[in-house]
C-alpha cells in the first residue's frame, strides 16, 4: 500500500516540479538572454470549448549576430495584437531558436494551482491511510 501512496504523491508532484523547472528556465533565459524585437507575421484564432477565443501568434525575430530569421509562437488573448505589431522576444545567445516571450504572471497562477493540488493529494493520502488503518 505504501508504494501506491508514494506513486500518487509523485504523480501530483510532477506538474508542480515541471512548472518550477520551466519558471527557472525562463528566469535564466531572461537573465542571460538577448532581447530583441519581433514582428507578428500571422495570427491564428482558435475557439475554446466554453465559448472563449484565443489567438496564436507567429512572431518573426532575427538573430543579432547572423541576421538569420527565426519564428516564435505565443498564445494570447483574442484580438490583443494585430499583424505587424512589435513584440519583445528573448533568445539564448548561442541558440537563437530557444526563445521566451514575457508571460508576465502566467506561471505564477499555474504554480499556485499545482501547489494547492499537491497539498490536497497529500491530505487525501493521509486520510485514506487513516481510514485503512481503522479497519
Amino acid at each position: 500500500m505504501l508504494f501506491i501512496y508514494i506513486f500518487i504523491i509523485l504523480l501530483a508532484a510532477f506538474p508542480l516540479l515541471l512548472t518550477a523547472w520551466r519558471m527557472r528556465k525562463e528566469a535564466r533565459l531572461k537573465k542571460t538572454g538577448v532581447y530583441t524585437n519581433g514582428v507578428i507575421t500571422h495570427i491564428n484564432t482558435i475557439r475554446t470549448r466554453p465559448g472563449g477565443t484565443l489567438d496564436i501568434l507567429t512572431i518573426e525575430y532575427k538573430d543579432r549576430l547572423t541576421g538569420q530569421p527565426y519564428n516564435a509562437t505565443a498564445t494570447v488573448t483574442y484580438q490583443k495584437f494585430k499583424v505587424g505589431d512589435i513584440m519583445e522576444v528573448i533568445y539564448m545567445p548561442g541558440k537563437p531558436s530557444t526563445y521566451a516571450i514575457d508571460t508576465q504572471k502566467g506561471y505564477l497562477i499555474i504554480l499556485i494551482f499545482c501547489s494547492i493540488l499537491f497539498l490536497f493529494v497529500i491530505f487525501a493520502v493521509y486520510k485514506i491511510n487513516e481510514l485503512a488503518q481503522f479497519k
